[in-house]
């Protein structure tokens, strides 16, 4: 395990351009074995775990309206694509050839490349958070200290997002 995840946690961690990170204490890089005996967990920590839980309870609670997203623009560009092909099959039939439904179907690619950027851009952002957590709690498995976080997410004023967390740790030093 990287040992720098506990360095980031702790409120000792310095960080230097030329060292990386270091102890505020001793001045050094990290060399323990499992566990940092001088690590203090506290203001830092719990930023960086309410951070986390936020962000990955939001992305959450964004799922369902990022595949309904997902789905509508899908029907919206297959649809504009079809409809492209039809009219263009019908002009053939009549003896007409033109380039407009070729530029419709390809009018229709738009509403495809929404849609799967947007699912996509969703599938990136979870699971960078994801892992974000993950390496968190595993910092917090070795030192034996378990939490549970109440989020509640408040109005919403100008594109930000009122945020109230509740947060119960046991078993910090």
């Amino acid at each position: 395990m990287d040992l720098t995840r506990h360095c980031e946690l702790c409120d000792h961690q310095k960080i230097d351009l030329i060292q990386g990170t270091t102890c505020g204490l001793t001045d050094k890089k990290p060399s323990f074995n499992t566990t940092c005996i001088k690590i203090e967990l506290h203001e830092k920590f719990e930023t960086k775990l309410k951070d986390s839980n936020v962000k990955y309870q939001k992305l959450i609670g964004e799922k369902p309206i990022t595949y309904l997203y997902f789905v509508v623009f899908l029907f919206i560009g297959l649809s504009v694509i079809l409809g492209g092909f039809l009219l263009g099959k019908y002009a053939l039939d009549k003896g007409v050839i033109s380039t407009t439904p070729i530029i419709i179907m390809s009018v229709g690619l738009l509403p495809l490349g929404l849609a799967f950027g947007a699912l996509n851009n969703h599938r990136n952002e979870l699971k960078i958070v994801e892992n974000r957590k993950r390496k968190i709690d595993e910092v917090l498995h070795l030192y034996r200290i378990e939490y549970s976080i109440g989020i509640q997410f408040g109005k919403k004023y100008h594109g930000v997002q009122e945020v109230y967390t509740d947060l119960k740790l046991k078993g910090v030093r």
